[in-house]
């Protein structure tokens, strides 16, 4: 029986140049001190859950086509959001650690990221948040933590649109561009 072939979604929100720039200088120290670590050479996102679709049967009932412009209607009439950075966080993974930037998720912003989240209605909870450090081992966090516990850091950026990802699933190799989709013009 052949195993069923599935395409992957990442819809994320990717940084501006210069808070990217800001958050690969983060990454870089991370290596400096811990070695290499899954994320450090990935640009600076915030992602959202998507979910996998089949190939073969999808084509058939909703295929993904189909479900991006669904999904684009929506965020066409989202409005741009100003986001900002206002530290550091850590996520716990069993005995692995992720360090992130933090936002400022005051319940205007809480509201927004949960509008979206209902338009790309996914199976988990979004916990915003922009990586810097992936499910690094707990002596690379204790290596790593207290420096980033001292560090103040806030950055601001605006929002204008969604960047959509893809990679089937017997592909190696990192994600493709697939689409951006304007959330809607002006404030």
């Amino acid at each position: 029986m052949t195993e069923k072939r599935h395409i992957y979604f990442m819809n994320r929100i990717s940084l501006p140049k210069e808070s990217d720039a800001q958050i690969k200088l983060f990454k870089r120290a991370c290596k400096k001190h811990i070695g290499e670590f899954d994320s450090m050479d990935s640009r600076a996102h915030i992602s959202f859950p998507s979910y996998p679709f089949d190939l073969d049967s999808s084509k058939k009932v909703f295929n993904y086509t189909d479900y991006y412009q669904m999904v684009e209607n929506h965020l066409k009439i989202m409005p741009p959001i100003e986001l900002t950075i206002t530290g550091f966080d850590f996520l716990k993974h069993g005995d692995l650690r992720t360090i992130c930037a933090k936002l400022n998720l005051d319940p205007i912003t809480m509201a927004w990221f949960n509008r979206i989240t209902q338009i790309f209605k996914p199976t988990e909870r979004i916990n915003p948040h922009i990586t810097i450090a992936k499910t690094i081992s707990l002596e690379s966090f204790n290596v790593l933590w207290p420096h980033f516990q001292k560090l103040e850091f806030t950055n601001t950026f605006h929002v204008r649109n969604i960047t959509v990802l893809h990679k089937c699933s017997d592909e190696t190799g990192p994600f493709r561009f697939y689409r951006e989709i304007s959330l809607r013009k002006g404030n």
